[in-house]
């Protein structure tokens, strides 16, 4: 069995224990938090991701391309070299705003009150360190600490917050001292996994410092596209009506999120290392070959994401007994699309940086976040929430098919060989697929549950054929 495909197999089971901790977390907070609280929290991850993004400069979008196939003094050169730089960067900031007064002004904006702005503080400064060494050891094809870590945290932050709960005591600054403790704890041991003397004695990477900027700061505006289309919605949501509708909608949100990570992180991420290293060699049928295979497996589980949600969502809701969000499967039956079109921007980003193509996506990231920046204040003014589900949807689209249509104009061999996945069989099974949403959507309208749970069997029978089918096969 290929090395590529162990390391899917055991992120995809990590990534499943990962979703089920996430999913339990998400819910305890939902179901023990305050509304307006969880809102809070909704808009402290917008302000973590944005900050975090441009804190690091992006610049370890370089070198990620260089590291794959690196020795290993070399490796943990650009290693130290851009936690240096991001280190250095977060500092600038942090103090300047202080000294300039410009702390109190940010927290004003984020809605968020002071005490609370010093611990997401602290917690963008690990997410920032942790968030480096995470992908050192994507990079360096070390998938199976990166699993480790990643449910271990997952893990801890899950118990930490059943005990908050047992002792009445969860609220955000709480869940925020628990966060940091388990930013802690993953630091130290990304900390003990590495060769702290050669990490030591490694030397800088000049080339980053020379040439670093040059890819990483005309990027910057690619990587700003997923936090807008992911936290603009929210913002504004917060700004035009309250924080009620944004927890509501958070919630939904998050759920997308979590499955849009494990997607990314499972396959885009795992398979891109092996891209890049035959990238290297010049082997550039084998390039094309790993960017295909990201794009079935994420196309199918994107899929299965969207089946899941729409057939489970309300049955959850009922479930658990969390009436103020009634409507969240209502925005889930939106929001769902999402992973599907993700997939698609994913790939054709990291494949148009591969094959070092940046003005054009810089002129797409500010045609897409203006576009996404207006959408969503003229929808939701005129349709609430339901009007940012749609206008982030809209800007997707749009994001996708601007991406995978250059991707695809510049390498002629990535075109001939997705010719071979547009066959009428598989078209036609895509139509299947739609007509089958729409039969659910029916049943799920008029809860129907009894044929909800039929409709999992099927769907879990199915995948236990597919799986078989693929080892008879010897694929996996």
């Amino acid at each position: 069995m290929p090395d590529y495909i162990k390391q899917i197999l055991h992120t995809q089971l990590f990534s499943v224990l990962n979703i089920l901790c996430g999913f339990a977390t998400l819910f305890i907070l939902i179901k023990y938090m305050k509304v307006v609280e969880y809102g809070e929290y909704v808009l402290i991850q917008g302000f973590i991701a944005f900050s975090g993004l441009v804190l690091s400069q992006n610049i370890y979008s370089y070198a990620r391309l260089h590291i794959p196939g690196a020795s290993l003094a070399k490796q943990y050169g650009y290693l130290k070299t851009v936690i240096s730089i991001v280190i250095l960067g977060y500092l600038f900031v942090v103090l300047t705003s202080k000294i300039l007064n410009f702390d109190d002004t940010i927290w004003a904006f984020f809605e968020i009150n002071s005490k609370i702005g010093y611990l997401v503080l602290v917690v963008l400064g690990f997410e920032l360190i942790n968030l480096e060494f995470m992908r050192f050891f994507i990079a360096t094809k070390n998938i199976y600490l990166k699993n480790y870590t990643q449910f271990f945290q997952k893990i801890f932050l899950l118990i930490a917050i059943l005990v908050l709960v047992y002792l009445d005591s969860l609220s955000i600054i709480s869940f925020l001292y628990i966060f940091i403790i388990g930013q802690f704890l993953v630091f130290s041991l990304f900390i003990m996994a590495i060769n702290i003397r050669e990490f030591i004695q490694s030397a800088f990477m000049k080339d980053v410092f020379q040439q670093g900027y040059q890819v990483a700061l005309p990027l910057l505006p690619i990587g700003l596209i997923s936090i807008a289309l992911n936290y603009t919605d929210t913002l504004m949501i917060s700004k035009l009506i309250d924080k009620e509708h944004v927890a509501q909608y958070g919630f939904a949100s998050q759920i997308i999120s979590i499955a849009m990570m494990m997607i990314g992180s499972s396959i885009v991420l795992t398979l891109f290392p092996y891209a890049t290293e035959a990238h290297n060699n010049n082997d550039n049928i084998l390039r094309t070959d790993f960017f295909l295979k990201m794009l079935k497996f994420g196309v199918a589980l994107a899929l299965l994401f969207y089946l899941l949600i729409i057939l489970n969502s309300h049955f959850i809701i009922n479930i658990l007994n969390l009436d103020k969000y009634r409507d969240v499967p209502l925005y889930l039956s939106v929001l769902a699309i999402f992973p599907f079109f993700q997939v698609l921007y994913s790939i054709s980003s990291h494949h148009l940086q591969l094959m070092k193509i940046f003005k054009i996506q810089v002129s797409f990231a500010v045609v897409v976040i203006f576009e996404n920046m207006l959408l969503n204040y003229f929808m939701i003014k005129e349709y609430a929430v339901m009007g940012a589900t749609f206008a982030s949807l809209i800007s997707y689209v749009t994001l996708s098919v601007l991406y995978i249509g250059v991707s695809f104009k510049s390498d002629k061999i990535l075109f001939q060989m997705l010719k071979n996945i547009f066959t009428y069989k598989n078209i036609y099974y895509f139509i299947a697929f739609i007509a089958s949403m729409a039969i659910i959507q029916f049943f799920n309208l008029y809860e129907k549950s009894l044929l909800l749970i039929f409709f999992n069997v099927i769907i879990f029978l199915f995948i236990s054929l597919l799986v078989m089918k693929y080892k008879k096969r010897k694929f996996i």
